[in-house]
Parts: structure tokens; sequence; C-alpha cells
């Protein structure tokens, strides 16, 4: 197993079944299964990061164009809904000329809700049809076993990034029952639907040092520094982890 720099996307500790919905994985006895959509965001970023050229360390632009990341869903056996606290990040990251392909394990850390309308989303008696935005916070962290698809290897590797978003809420319009145009316990096919938007926030790292340096610490030749902005957008036509592989196109083969 190889290890690779990777900036960081996205962060989730929400359920789904078939729609997100608010649950921690801690507090529902969560369970690796089939039953959990895995939840996809398309990636972009851009940022800087230390590298070599011509035999001397500089400074070069980092780019990721293409990327995606794959939230793999637990089920949750109390609630009879998903929750998701790992996934993978898969892109295409070109630091100057050089370009490789990349796939990350990712540790979902916050994906939270709040706002004017978070109360308003709790109430039984959400209108049908009306939809509801949230405010939004992310915050995910690298781990151990990174990979790429060329020969290179980088270890020390460690990072972080935040981002804030949007997520709408809403009740169906299907099915409305004469009289019901709100959802109370009367009435069927109330189940609220969550749906993530846009997010941006950025990333910072370090990982094992290109070249040699001066320094103004005891030690610091042992890592160099990348970090940036990025960008992730839901795509609920991509459901499968195959599926985030094929968006930025990475060929890593299944035992990685």
């Amino acid at each position: 197993m190889k290890k690779v720099m990777m900036i960081a996307v996205a962060a989730a500790t929400f359920a789904c079944n078939a729609a997100l919905m608010p649950v921690a994985c801690a507090e529902c006895g969560a369970s690796g299964s089939s039953e959990c959509d895995t939840i996809v965001f398309k990636v972009t970023g851009s940022g800087k990061a230390v590298a070599t050229d011509k035999g001397y360390k500089t400074v070069k632009q980092l780019k990721v164009k293409k990327g995606a990341l794959a939230l793999f869903g637990a089920y949750c056996s109390l609630t009879d809904t998903c929750c998701y606290e790992t996934g993978m990040f898969y892109a295409t990251i070109k630091v100057g000329k050089k370009s490789v392909h990349v796939a990350q394990e990712v540790e979902l850390g916050v994906w939270s809700l709040f706002g004017k309308n978070l109360e308003s989303t709790r109430d039984v008696n959400l209108k049908r049809g009306k939809t509801y935005k949230l405010e939004s916070a992310l915050y995910v962290e690298g781990v151990d076993g990174t990979y790429v698809t060329d020969d290179s290897e980088i270890e020390d590797l460690t990072f972080a990034a935040s981002a804030f978003g949007k997520i709408e809420v809403g009740v169906s319009k299907l099915k409305k029952q004469k009289g019901c145009s709100t959802c109370t316990e009367i009435c069927t096919d109330c189940t609220p639907v969550y749906t993530p938007k846009k997010y941006s926030g950025w990333f910072v790292g370090k990982y094992a040092c290109v070249g040699p340096e001066d320094c103004f610490m005891c030690d610091c030749s042992n890592t160099d520094v990348f970090g940036g902005t990025w960008k992730a957008a839901y795509t609920s036509k991509v459901t499968t982890d195959a599926g985030a592989r094929q968006l930025v196109g990475v060929d890593i083969s299944d035992d990685l």
C-alpha cells in the first residue's frame, strides 16, 4: 500500500434512507450494509504546494480539476436509517507540471445543520412542497492508507479541511391527501428530504519533504506543506463508489 499527498474535502455524520436525515452513528448501533446509498460530491480545488524545480525547492501551483468524494453509509438498526463516518476521495492532482491520480481514505468529522430555519424543519407540520434552506458546516481529516496509481509514494501525510454551504429540507408533493396540506400524524409520505447543495472552504496539510531547506525551528526537515481552497457539489445522479471513480477517471484496483 502506498501513501500520497492529498487535499481533504467534505465530512458527514448524518443518515440516509433514500434521503439524508440527521443521526449520529455512535447512537444508532450502526453496522456496514449495502442497504445504504453512497453519497457523492464533485470536487475541485486550487492552492500551492512545496515542490522541486530544476533541482531546487520552490512553491508550485496545485490544481484539482476533477475530484470526487464518496461517503460510505452504515445501517442504523435503532433508527432504520443510515449514517456516514468514513469515505474515499478520488482526484487527479496537478502540482506544477506533474499530475498523479490518487485515492485518499478520509474520516468524516462534522456535517452540521444550523440557521434560522432549523426549528421549522423539526416541526411535524412541515408544509408540502415548501423548501427550507439551512446553513451547513463541514470538517474532514485524512487517515493512514493513501494510494496513488503511479509508482510514486509520499509518507508522513497529515491534512484537514473545512467548508460552509447549504442543505435544503422539504417534504414531497406526492400522494397528497384530501385536507392534508401539512404533515401531521394522520398524513402519509411526510418524511423530510435533506438535499446537500454546494460547499466551499479551505484545506491545509503537510507531507514528506521534497528537498533540503533552512529552518527557524529545531527540526523541520521532515515535512513540506500544501494548502488552498476547494469546492464540493452534491450529485444525486451518482450513488456508488465506482461512479465516484468514473467522475475523475481514476483507475484503482479493488485491493487498494
